[in-house]
């Protein structure tokens, strides 16, 4: 009997040693992020390379296999939605929609937004 106690206060003295990151925990386990602010394409150009943005608007046009002109009022970017971010979902020129990706805003180069994912705005 004192073999299964002290077996059992050990396993339960290590699984708390090697506890992992519990703040802000979502129920179902996972790092919970907190909201990117929707900027417009003015602001987003403004920001550093490689800044998370989150945009609404609309694509406009496709320019080849997965990249778009992406448009809010305020300007046009190219941004590249590779196949399996879409998830099924079907977009039209005249459907609003929010992206979120990585801002690709070098000096020499055009600015892009590599969208890590995409919905219909309400």
């Amino acid at each position: 009997m004192k073999k299964f106690a002290l077996a059992t206060i050990f396993a339960l003295a290590t699984t708390s040693a090697f506890a992992g990151f519990n703040g802000n925990a979502t129920p179902n386990g996972g790092f919970q992020q907190g909201n990117t602010a929707i900027i417009s394409i003015q602001q987003a150009l403004k920001l550093a390379d490689n800044s998370m943005v989150a945009l609404e608007g609309n694509i406009s046009q496709q320019i080849d296999d997965d990249e778009y002109w992406f448009t809010d009022g305020t300007g046009q970017i190219k941004v590249e939605i590779e196949r399996h971010v879409w998830n099924g979902l079907n977009i039209g020129p005249n459907d609003k929609v929010r992206i979120s990706g990585i801002l690709d805003n070098e000096i020499f180069d055009r600015a892009d937004i590599e969208v890590l994912r995409i919905e219909k705005a309400n």
